[in-house]
Formats: structure tokens, sequence, C-alpha cells
């Protein structure tokens, strides 16, 4: 690989982590009116690194380089609009009461970015694809397949929610307070989850895992679980979920980059600390009556990670658990998940009943983790050229490389 190669890679990375972190610091800077210009000129500054960093090589520090361009475009952009703007602490003192009490509130920049992409004002498929795609930085193509759905429609989505929130004008300056912030919970909750979920295991790419996607979600849950106004027993769980489930990214894959499953892992590789903390968060969470999705979630995360071994995992609790949250939310890819704990629990036949049932649903056609669990199923059950044309399908739908090998070698196997 060359220089050039290693570079670009580098800047793919710093592209998609700084994205975000840019638009939050222009937006606090500037305030919410100017939302729009912030991104455009995070674009811009990001297209400058793009055309130079190649050529002339990374900065020392890469996020600075871009922070300072991205201010100096900013200013520039409103001194041709015959506008004035500081970013100087000058403004501190000017600072708007409900913008000095949100601050108070929520601290994190990349958070409180994520809180106004949730604007009232927009659909939650709005409020969710419109924060996946400024604050968290994926393309339209990844929260096309975040959502098994068209990259057309996503991209058409995104475009009616920046409509949206540009005709609000001078109301969009109205930072939400605590009953505001409330509100919008929901919808930061499943952003920072799915967000997780695509770094855990990304649709796409060259990785089996995208560490820095994964960790900053990591880092926003346990912001959630830590606020005075958003640390509810719901967020205690996600911080949970998140917890256990980063605990496993170091034995996800091997060093050459091939995928590792969970039965297969090497379990002195879990970072223990991360355990004890989501276990920790759990213990918060059930200080509530009201069971969510991501207390279920977070108790089947923690069912693999209290077995010391794969041959001692409860399999028979975790189908009671995706049993609860089958009832609870509507939803294909529980009912595929639900089908594998099924059939690790003994009981291939009824799992593969399951996943033949989900197969009415077309979503699920392109969806390769549903290929795959159909793919295992046939296997347990001693039919290997079925198998190998589940594994056939998987391979058709949009995957990462890493995945792409396992299920060659799977295929093969079945030959």
């Amino acid at each position: 690989m060359t220089c050039s190669d290693l570079i670009k890679r580098d800047l793919d990375r710093i592209v998609r982590r700084e994205r975000g972190r840019l638009i939050a610091d222009l937006v606090r800077r500037l305030g919410n009116q100017h939302f729009a210009l912030a991104e455009d000129v995070a674009q811009d500054a990001l297209v400058s690194a793009m055309s130079i960093w190649p050529y002339e090589g990374l900065p020392d520090n890469p996020a600075a380089w871009l922070a300072k361009v991205a201010r100096n475009k900013a200013i520039d952009r409103l001194r041709r609009l015959n506008k004035e703007v500081s970013t100087s602490s000058e403004t501190a003192g000017s600072k708007r009461t409900d913008s000095v009490l949100f601050e108070s509130q929520v601290e994190d920049p990349e958070l409180r970015l994520v809180l106004l992409c949730c604007h009232p004002a927009l659909t939650e498929l709005e409020q969710l694809t419109l924060t996946l795609k400024l604050a968290c930085g994926f393309t339209t193509r990844e929260i096309a397949d975040v959502f098994l759905a068209t990259e057309e429609a996503i991209g058409q989505r995104i475009a009616r929610a920046k409509r949206r929130l540009r005709a609000l004008g001078k109301e969009l300056e109205q930072l939400p307070l605590r009953f505001g912030i409330e509100s919008r919970r929901p919808s930061t909750l499943k952003v920072v989850y799915l967000m997780f979920s695509v770094g855990y295991a990304p649709l796409s790419g060259d990785r089996s895992v995208r560490f820095d996607v994964a960790l900053e979600a990591l880092r926003l849950a346990e912001e959630l679980a830590a606020n005075k106004i958003m640390g509810t027993a719901e967020s205690q769980a996600l911080a949970a979920l998140m917890c256990f489930q980063a605990s496993r990214l170091e034995a996800r894959e091997s060093a050459d980059g091939h995928i590792v499953l969970l039965g297969k892992q090497d379990r002195s590789l879990w970072n223990r600390e991360l355990i004890d903390r989501g276990f920790g968060y759990l213990v918060a969470a059930k200080a509530t009556a009201k069971l969510s999705p991501y207390h279920l979630e977070a108790g089947i995360a923690a069912t693999h990670a209290a077995a010391t071994d794969a041959e001692i995992c409860d399999w028979d609790s975790i189908v009671n658990q995706y049993e609860q949250l089958e009832a609870m939310v509507n939803s294909p890819i529980v009912a595929n998940n639900s089908a594998v704990a099924i059939a690790m629990a003994g009981n291939p036949a009824a799992a593969l009943r399951k996943l033949d049932a989900l197969g009415n649903d077309k979503h699920m056609q392109t969806y390769a983790p549903y290929h795959i669990a159909r793919a295992e199923v046939l296997r347990l059950l001693g039919r290997k050229e079925e198998a190998a044309d589940s594994y056939q399908d998987a391979m058709r739908c949009r995957v990462s490389t890493p995945v792409i090998r396992h299920l060659e070698a799977r295929f093969v196997s079945c030959l």
C-alpha cells in the first residue's frame, strides 16, 4: 500500500469522524439559525482536506485544521451576506438565556447536534435519517441499508427534513429546555442504537468492525446515561447494551480481518471492564417497573456476557427474552434473531419454520442476515444443498468484504 493509499484510508476515517463534530462546533458558535450554513462550510472544509492532504500529507492535528478552515469559511460566507458574527469568547456573555440553559443541560456538542436534528417538526424517520447523515456522517446508501429501504427514498427523506428545518426560520433558534429535551429522547436513543449497529456489523467496506463508529456511539450512550435529564432507565439500558456489545469488538475479527463468530470467539479477549460497566448500567436500568426494548436486548447481551464458555450459554433464557421483545416490537429483524436463538436452544426445525414465514416479507429478501440465518439452520438440519443456496442468496445482498469471504467459505463447505 502506497503512502497516498494510506493517507486516503486515514482521510476517509477522519472525514467520517469529524463531519458531525465540525457541524456541532459551528452550530454552537453561530447559532441554530445558521444550521444550513454550518453544514455547507463543514462540507467545504472536508472537500478542501480531500484535495490537499493526499498531496501535502496529513497535518499534525487534522481536527484542528478542519475546524479552523470551517470557521474561516463560515465567517467569509457571513461577511458576504453582510452579517456579523464573532467566534471568540466575547459572545459568551451575550448568549440567549435558553442557549445558556441548554448548554448547561447538554454539554456534549455532538449530542446537542443530535438533539437539534431530532426536532419535533420532523417525523421520526426524518429525524433518524437526518441525524445519521449529519451528526453520524453516514452515506445515503448506508442509511438506506439500515432501514432496508432504497437509496432514492432515503435521499428524498433527508432532503425533505432539511427543507422542514429551513422553513422553521427563527423558530429554530428556540433551543429546547427540559421538557423539549425529554421529548426528543426516544429518537436520540434510536439514533445512537443505529449508529452502534452500523459500527458493530457494517454492511459494506473491507472491515468486519468499524471501531471508530461503534466506540463513538458507545460514548454518546454513556453521555446520555449520565445526563441529568436524559439519563432515564431506558438510557441506562441502552448504555448497558452497548457496553456488553462493545466488550466483544476486539474478538469479532481475526488478525487478518476475518470474521470470528460468537461461538468461536476467544472470550479472554472480551473487555471485562466494559462488561462490568454494562452490569452496572443494567442494575440502574432495572430500577423501574417498565421494561423497554433496550432492557430486553441488554438482558440478552448480558446472558452472553455471563457465559464463560459458549457451551454453557443459557439459550433458553435468551429465547424467552426474544419472545418478550417480539411481543413489544413488530420487527422482522428481531424475529430473525429470535429464530437463530431458537435453533441454538436445540430446535432448528422450529427455527426454520419461523424463518420461512419471515421470507414473505419483501424487505428480508435483500437482508443478508436473514439468508445467513436460514443457511445455518439448514446446516444444522443436515440440508447442505439448500444451505448452499441460502449462502448464495446472502452473497447477492449488500455485505462487507469480510462477510463475503466468510460466506464463500461456508458455501464451499456445503458442496
